[in-house]
C-alpha cells in the first residue's frame, strides 16, 4: 500500500438465517461488478463474514470516484439488488451517489 491509497470501511447487517446464501453468492460475482472496481482504481476489497454482520474494507486512490463510478454502472446496481434480499441494512442501491455506502469514520489507527 503506498501513502496515495484512501481507505473506507462499512458495516453490513444480514439476515442470520440467510448468511450461507449470502457467502454463496460471493462465489459469483459478475464480471461487470470487478470491472467497475478496475475502473475506480481499487487496490484492495474485502469481505469480513461473522454471524449477521459483514465488514467492507476498501482501499483506492479516490473513494469520492470509487462512489461516483459504482453508483453508476448497471452491473453493480443489478449486483447490489440481488445481495439486498439477503441483507437486513447496508448498500442502499436507490439512495443517491455518495450516500450507497454507509461509510464508518475512522477514530483510530496503528501502523508500524
Amino acid at each position: 500500500m503506498t501513502d496515495e491509497l484512501e481507505r473506507a470501511v462499512y458495516v453490513q447487517r444480514i439476515d442470520p438465517d440467510r448468511t450461507a446464501e449470502y457467502i454463496e453468492a460471493h462465489d459469483d460475482v459478475p464480471d461487470g461488478v470487478t470491472e467497475a472496481m478496475e475502473r475506480a482504481s481499487v487496490e484492495t476489497f474485502q469481505l469480513f463474514v461473522r454471524d449477521d454482520i459483514v465488514v467492507c474494507f476498501l482501499e483506492c486512490p479516490d473513494v469520492d470516484a470509487y462512489d461516483e463510478v459504482m453508483a453508476n454502472d448497471p452491473a453493480v446496481e443489478a449486483w447490489e439488488r440481488r445481495v439486498a434480499r439477503f441483507k437486513r441494512d447496508g448498500v442502499d442501491a436507490d439512495a443517491a451517489a455518495g450516500e450507497q455506502i454507509p461509510y464508518m469514520e475512522e477514530i483510530w489507527s496503528f501502523e508500524s
